[in-house]
């Protein structure tokens, strides 16, 4: 990054204020690896400019229901593709 650049990014940050945004949001999926795969989507949609959102949890509630159950694990769910042998 040029020292420039750098001059640029401090200014508009020392113009703006910053502000933590929390959100909730409804996801229907089939099962717990769907809904972990639909949450991180939509995340890393927001993710434009930097803004780094994150999950902090994902929970099933069944509808018109009191019940909840959290999920242990909410990482992002990895790609088939991925996990494909190496060519060589």
């Amino acid at each position: 990054m040029s020292l420039l650049l750098i001059k640029l990014i401090i200014k508009v940050m020392q113009d703006k204020k910053r502000y933590v945004v929390t959100m909730d949001m409804y996801v229907y999926a089939e099962n717990d690896y769907m809904a972990r795969k639909r949450a991180h989507k939509m995340k890393n949609s927001l993710d434009n400019y930097n803004r780094r959102p994150s999950i902090t949890e994902i929970g099933e509630q069944p509808f018109a229901s009191l019940s909840y159950r959290k999920l242990e694990d909410i990482s992002e769910p990895t790609s088939k593709v991925k996990d494909a042998p190496l060519p060589f």
